[in-house]
């Protein structure tokens, strides 16, 4: 190794300790144990609690449910999994702190990372801060404290602060639960006197452009004569590609920072099949001193969008998401840790998914950066108010919605609110690659839209980093870049079964005549029986009691050991719908993606048990990653099957199609297969290959066979896959001999399956009997077991 280059290694690890050092002495932890205290009538403030102490302990970041403060339940909330231990209203937590001496002079600044609702601090009895964010952090400036010990006490109130509501998913008992603590990030930050205040990264693929906006904080006496070093290399490898040296005088106060570079032409660009991420380091210093450093993992990647599709990097994708609703039940609140994240995402994508909807909530930073390193889509949201919440629920007193809040532009408090959680979402979460959805909220039915939609055109002319919507399922409106939605005024119905028992149909007459890229609004919602060795599973915060109600029904009934044939049977049914309604919109050229009410289980508002997944992302056992990703990932091949039962003397005939939102075109033929229970072939064929482009969904040959050869009646099924590789769909039809006259018509004498839709004594009596009976039993909606 030469001289000059051992050098250049020893600057580099220099420099690299001297940073890290400066990291760790200018942070410190506030995990652990406080001190605590309930206000369960709200006289702490009157009392001046924050001077005083408390007997009481809890541990940080954490919860009074997980600490077993609050009323003890027992018995099973309607609808919904039941807390163990429920508080609401005012609670106080005390620490002492000590600053080090190095702090002298440097700003204080606390961070906690997730609260629900309302934090207020005290530094020595003194109020200093009051936040109350809950989709992201709150953070407190303490201002500049001396070095020495110091009582630090926050009160946080999980009670109803804007009037939201109690049913959308930011706040609510229906899946997390309306908890009181901090959890995630607990820590000080002392910050030098110049120091950057948020980087913002926006990217630009053709060409490949990085642009970083910031504000450069200089407190100092003086100006300062800056030098910014900015060093970009590639997350998985630490190769560095690009290093740049910029200078710039500080003046005293606000900096504005405006950094622009050409890229290297070999960047590679962030989707859902590549994530490629990269991670910026940029650092301030004079010739005395670094002041700040910040790194930054980001992907390269620009989304907009066409007539009918969303488009990242200019190329269509079609988004195949999943609703998710804040399920942890083991803690009541979103997981603040990155595994946690990145073990779900990786379900999504062993199911084929590419999108998550948070649906009336945003989660914590750790959910944006696994999505970006897995790749997934994000639509992020802030609220659900619909009508029915701003009215007296007498007749279904489960869905009463606390505070009956009016919908935005007619509710100051919550309109509020939601301005200010919009703003936050952005500078929070604004530079991952992941966030290329924003819309207000789910299903805003009594809201003025022309108020809401005030609100977003300000933000979408601001930051292109992603596509804006003001709600989803009610009303387009013009500054809307992408609606996802059930219906669309003067178009029709955008999701449903149509066409009968067949698969030669579409959306193709709706979709085609939006002007933005539409999504499918919550597919799906078929019910599967409730599973009980689940009940054991549910050892944290949140019981499933409902679920015990539930078995113990069953056992009344004399059914509870018919448990798993119930489960295997709703569940068969499940995935058949699934997959025959996935598929219409596969077929359906301009729709830009879907959206599953859901993949796991719903457990709010009426236990709506519609996932193959539990709450839990374990699978129930009905499917499996490969079976579904047959029919839901980005290369699928279709059937445009005109009816399902044939008699053998039809000649059979069908349509393929191929949905293909890869990154690269493909140059391949079909193959077509039909088999029998047995795995003998009845039929084959395959086209000449041709060309599917990226993006599309194209038609690509029929089949036409003879069934004459089937002489009893039987199952069948057609393969239909791509030549060469693993791509391959199924779908099973019933063939029957053909009935030539009267007298080949075998059937059971008149009146020996006695046909009914209910289990009464006359049922009851002719299965005693040991005649044939034909139950036609019907399965309750997806929103409402019960």
């Amino acid at each position: 190794m030469n001289k000059k280059l051992s050098k250049v290694i020893f600057f580099l690890l220099a420099n690299l300790y001297v940073s890290a050092f400066a990291q760790i002495q200018n942070s410190q932890s506030l995990s652990g144990t406080w001190q605590f205290r309930l206000d369960p009538e709200d006289k702490g403030l009157k009392e001046n609690w924050q001077g005083t102490s408390f007997t009481d302990h809890i541990n940080l970041p954490g919860t009074t449910d997980e600490a077993q403060y609050g009323e003890k339940t027992s018995g099973s909330d309607f609808g919904i999994l039941t807390r163990a231990y429920k508080y609401y209203g005012p609670a106080w937590y005390s620490k002492e702190i000590e600053i080090p001496s190095e702090w002298n002079g440097k700003h204080i600044r606390m961070e906690l990372e997730r609260v629900l609702w309302e934090s207020r601090v005290f530094v020595d009895g003194k109020e200093v801060s009051v936040q109350d964010a809950l989709s992201t952090p709150h953070y407190h400036d303490l201002g500049y404290l001396s070095p020495g010990k110091h009582r630090l006490t926050i009160r946080i109130d999980n009670d109803l602060i804007y009037n939201i509501g109690d049913k959308g998913h930011v706040y609510t008992e229906y899946t997390q639960s309306i908890w009181n603590g901090a959890v995630g990030r607990l820590q000080l930050k002392a910050v030098e006197a110049v120091h950057f205040s948020n980087p913002q990264l926006f990217t630009k693929v053709s060409p490949c452009t990085l642009q970083v906006t910031d504000t450069i904080m200089n407190t100092s006496a003086k100006k300062v004569d800056a030098r910014i070093s900015w060093q970009l290399s590639e997350r998985e490898s630490g190769a560095v590609v690009f290093t740049r040296t910029t200078e710039q005088l500080l003046q005293k106060g606000a900096n504005v920072l405006d950094f622009q570079a050409t890229m290297p032409t070999d960047i590679k660009l962030w989707n859902d099949v590549t994530p490629h991420l990269y991670q910026l380091k940029v650092t301030v210093q004079d010739k005395k001193k670094i002041y700040d450093t910040r790194e930054i993992e980001f992907g390269f990647r620009e989304v907009t969008s066409s007539k009918s599709k969303i488009l990242i990097n200019g190329k269509p994708v079609f988004l195949r998401g999943n609703l998710d609703c804040v399920h942890f039940p083991l803690t009541g609140y979103p997981s603040c840790k990155v595994e946690d994240w990145e073990r779900i995402f990786r379900i999504y994508k062993d199911y084929g998914l590419n999108h998550v909807r948070f649906h009336s909530w945003c989660p914590p930073e750790a959910a944006f950066i696994a999505a970006d390193r897995i790749g997934i889509y994000i639509q992020a949201e802030t609220i659900w108010i619909d009508w029915w919440m701003s009215v007296e629920q007498k007749e279904r007193k489960e869905m009463d919605t606390k505070g009956h809040p009016q919908g935005l532009g007619k509710n100051p408090s919550a309109d509020r609110y939601v301005q200010q959680e919009l703003v936050r979402m952005i500078d929070a979460y604004g530079n991952h690659p992941s966030f290329v959805m924003q819309c207000i909220g789910n299903e805003l039915g009594n809201s003025d839209f022309e108020v809401m939609e005030s609100w977003m055109k300000p933000l979408r002319e601001k930051d292109s980093r992603r596509l804006y919507a003001v709600s989803t399922a009610r009303k387009v409106m013009p500054v809307d870049q992408y609606m996802a939605t059930h219906y669309i005024d003067g178009l029709g119905s955008t999701r449903g079964l149509r066409g009968g028992a067949s698969t030669a149909w579409d959306f193709e007459d709706v979709y085609s005549k939006s002007d933005i890229p539409i999504l499918s609004h919550e597919i799906g919602q078929w019910p599967v029986y409730p599973k009980w060795e689940e009940i054991k599973k549910y050892t944290g915060v949140l019981k499933a009691r409902n679920f015990e109600e539930f078995r113990e029904q069953a056992r009344k009934n004399g059914i509870e050991e018919q448990n798993e044939e119930f489960v295997a049977a709703s569940g068969a049914l499940n995935q058949i719908m699934y997959k025959y309604e996935i598929e219409s919109f596969l077929r359906t050229p301009s729709c830009a993606g879907i959206q599953l009410l859901s993949m796991q289980d719903y457990q709010g508002q009426g236990e709506a048990l519609i996932g193959w997944l539990d709450v839990f992302y374990d699978s129930k056992g009905i499917t499996t990653p490969e079976q579904f990703r047959a029919h839901h990932d980005t290369t699928v091949t279709l059937l445009r099957l005109p009816k399902y039962v044939w008699e053998n003397k039809e000649p059979f005939t069908a349509g393929m199609q191929l949905a293909h939102y890869g990154t690269e075109d493909l140059q391949d033929g079909l193959y077509w297969k039909i088999k029998d229970a047995n795995s003998n072939l009845i039929a084959s064929g395959e086209t000449t290959p041709q060309r599917w482009p990226a993006g599309s969904s194209e038609l690509g040959g029929k089949i036409s066979c003879d069934l004459s050869q089937v002489t009893t009646a039987q199952k069948l099924t057609i393969e239909v896959g791509l030549q060469g590789r693993a791509i391959a769909n199924r779908w099973n039809i019933w063939v029957y001999p053909s009935v030539n006259s009267s007298a080949d018509l075998r059937k059971e004498p008149a009146g020996t399956v006695y046909i009914t839709d209910r289990m009464d004594a006359e049922c009851i009596k002719r299965l005693e009997k040991g005649e044939k009976v034909l139950l036609q039993g019907s399965i309750g909606y997806g929103g409402n077991m019960r």
